[in-house]
């Protein structure tokens, strides 16, 4: 009987380091308020409607972004994500994926 609050206690505990882990993946990829940001296409939008909305919010191209469809910018995340999110595309930090820095970008 003593084995199992030992493995509900290891549970727990894996549970936590799980969730601690999520939350630090969420961090590393949410957009910065204004840099280099990977835009992903996750409704099929094509890559010139994606850049097509991005201009139109004051983003820079910076460069084709490494999946499928996907581009890299430089903004501001409060202009972008909005209409952004309501075209089916999901907007990541892009030093979490090895883009440019944000000086590197605006110098581009």
């Amino acid at each position: 009987m003593s084995a199992r609050p030992s493995a509900f206690r290891r549970s727990l505990v894996v549970g936590q380091i799980l969730a601690a882990l999520g939350i630090f993946a969420l961090i590393a990829l949410a957009p910065p308020a204004q840099g280099t940001m990977l835009l992903v296409p996750i409704s099929g939008q094509s890559e010139s409607r994606i850049v097509a909305i991005a201009l139109a919010q004051g983003a820079t191209l910076v460069e084709r972004g490494p999946l499928p469809s996907s581009v890299i910018v430089y903004g501001e995340r409060a202009s972008l994500l909005g209409p952004l999110s309501r075209a089916g595309v999901l907007t990541l930090s892009g030093g979490a994926v090895g883009c440019r820095s944000g000086k590197q970008a605006a110098a581009a």
